[in-house]
C-alpha cells in the first residue's frame, strides 16, 4: 500500500496524524481547505480508515519517511 500512495497523499496522511486542520494543511501543502477536505475524505475511505487511532497507524505504517524530523 505505501507505493500505492502519492507524495502529496503522504503528506496529507501525516499531516492529518499530526492533528492539523484542513486549513493548517493547505496552507502548508497548497490549495484550499475544502480541497484538501475532499482529498482527505477520499484518501480515508480508499484506506477504509475510521478514527484518528487509524490515521495515527497508517501514517506509520504507510506514510513513514526516514530521517523526518516533525510535521510542518
Amino acid at each position: 500500500m505505501r507505493d500505492l500512495l502519492s507524495p502529496r497523499e503522504k503528506r496529507l496522511l501525516r499531516r492529518l496524524a499530526a492533528g492539523k486542520t484542513d486549513a493548517q494543511i493547505a496552507e502548508r501543502l497548497g490549495g484550499t481547505a475544502k480541497q484538501v477536505s475532499e482529498q482527505r475524505a477520499r484518501l480515508l475511505a480508499r484506506l477504509q480508515i475510521n478514527s484518528p487511532e487509524e490515521i495515527a497507524d497508517a501514517a506509520e505504517r504507510w506514510a513513514s519517511w526516514p530521517g523526518y524530523r516533525g510535521i510542518t
